[in-house]
């Protein structure tokens, strides 16, 4: 008997032929992404074996106690293949040997690759057969390993998680403040005194403002007069009515608004007001100012005791520079807006959009490109200034940021939108881009619990990247 020859054209070696007429070319032994690609040409002559043999050709991959067979081929000689047909044993891949001329036969496939696959080496096993079923096997390990790819990292795609604004009634506000200025003994508001035309203009153009949009239905009229803490409490109240109730009648005898809308209070001595302007300013004493205010009721000697500090100077400093920012009117307009639909909000969103509900916006962000740049500006600018504290904004801001990799502002977002299951699954997000998949897998499990659907795509995310860093490692070793 001759030998076989098995001709391998990647690594370049062969073995010593066994069977006349019979040669394997390896083509491909190699990993490919997630598989082992074994591809090889049998090349069998008319001639390869006797009529009353057959040979078994198996290909095996062995590394350690790992040993996997790869599909082989058999060849047969015409006796030995009559009589196992008659016999049904057949094998299912098999080469007929009546042949006229040389003939070639393709075998590939892929199987799973395994991390063992790195070391493992090729051996071949022939398995002659002859008459009375005598057999010889022979075995050749080869000096070859598998052909191995360059692996870069997985790189992980977190979906992040939306959500949809409930409708809303729209309930908007307008405010501001008066200062207004009146001759001594009188309370009735002269438009042309000192700086009232500058202070009543102001109130003007906001009345008119919302009284000449169509689409808004005022609800109330809230005003509140203020006075500073000089004098008497008695006085500073009766003062701080009077300014409120002209504010309320000047309004009324200019606009046509039903006076049932009105509601009129007053503060008698603004002493919250002067604790804000006394915090942010840097005048001296201004710790005894503080602890004074606090400590001191206002019947009780408070201002008396502000007074005798240092002489009086910094309650003079205080007359002078702080108390008349308190004598004032603050007023504010509540009303509501109707409905708008997709075209309508565009055209509101160019001229008023705090008159939009955050579902409108969201409708009209949806209604555009996804993740263009009308879609993030909406999410990210439009929507955060008008709804700054509610949650739901919050969230939808920082998908948008985490899906366009700025993870800082994301998470300054994500920390004002509550634990909803998709604020859940966007931190999860937060901590699988950074890494940390304990923490990301925790985040998406209770996600996925409380209903969010994102998060069992990204809890397969975060499967794929713990199975890819343990092949890393092995990678590293790698030459």
């Amino acid at each position: 008997m001759k030998r076989l020859i098995i001709i391998f054209s990647i690594f370049c070696f062969c073995l010593p032929a066994m069977c006349q007429g019979l040669a394997f070319d390896i083509l491909d032994l190699k990993e490919d992404n997630d598989s082992l690609l074994f591809r090889y040409n049998t090349l069998v002559t008319p001639h390869a074996v006797r009529t009353g043999q057959s040979l078994r050709i198996t290909p095996m991959l062995e590394s350690g106690n790992f040993v996997m067979a790869l599909p082989g081929v058999t060849v047969l000689g015409n006796n030995r293949r009559r009589v196992m047909k008659r016999m049904k044993h057949l094998p299912d891949e098999y080469i007929r040997t009546n042949i006229c001329s040389d003939t070639v036969f393709e075998t590939a496939f892929r199987i799973p690759y395994k991390l063992w696959m790195d070391s493992a080496s090729l051996v071949v096993e022939e398995r002659l057969t002859g008459y009375r079923a005598r057999t010889t096997t022979t075995r050749y390990r080869l000096n070859n390993s598998v052909s191995l790819s360059t692996r870069a990292p997985y790189e992980v795609s977190p979906v992040v998680a939306f959500i949809l604004p409930d409708k809303e009634v729209k309930v908007r506000h307008r405010q501001g403040k008066a200062y207004l200025d009146f001759p001594v003994g009188r309370s009735v508001i002269l438009p042309t005194y000192r700086r009232n035309p500058e202070e009543l203009s102001k109130i003007d153009d906001a009345l008119r403002d919302v009284m000449g949009n169509s689409d808004v239905t005022i609800q109330g009229i809230y005003i509140e007069g203020y006075a500073s803490p000089e004098g008497t409490y008695a006085s500073n109240d009766r003062l701080s009515k009077a300014r409120a109730e002209a504010l309320r009648e000047y309004i009324v005898s200019k606009f046509p608004l039903n006076s049932s809308l009105f509601k009129v209070s007053n503060v008698a001595e603004d002493w919250d007001g002067l604790v804000e302007l006394v915090n942010a300013s840097d005048m001296a004493q201004k710790e005894q100012v503080l602890k004074i205010i606090e400590t001191i009721g206002i019947f009780d000697g408070r201002e008396s005791a502000l007074m005798r500090l240092n002489g009086g100077v910094p309650y003079l400093l205080m007359l002078k520079e702080m108390f008349p920012e308190l004598r004032r009117v603050e007023y504010q307009v509540d009303y509501t807006v109707k409905d708008y639909d997709l075209p309508k909000t565009l055209v509101v969103l160019q001229k008023n959009p705090a008159d939009l509900s955050q579902l409108e916006l969201y409708n009209l962000a949806f209604s555009s490109e996804k993740w263009g740049g009308d879609f993030n500006r909406i999410f990210v600018e439009v929507i955060p200034r008008y709804f700054s504290d509610d949650a739901v904004a919050n969230n939808n801001a920082a998908a948008v940021l985490i899906q366009g990799g700025e993870l800082a502002t994301a998470k300054r977002f994500l920390q004002r939108a509550g634990q909803s299951a998709a604020a859940l699954n966007n931190l999860g997000v937060m901590h699988l881009l950074g890494g940390d998949l304990e923490e990301a897998e925790s985040c998406f499990a209770k996600a996925r619990d409380a209903g969010c659907n994102e998060s069992i795509a990204n809890l397969e995310e975060v499967k794929a990247k713990r199975d890819d860093n343990k092949k890393q490692e092995r990678y590293k070793n790698r030459k």
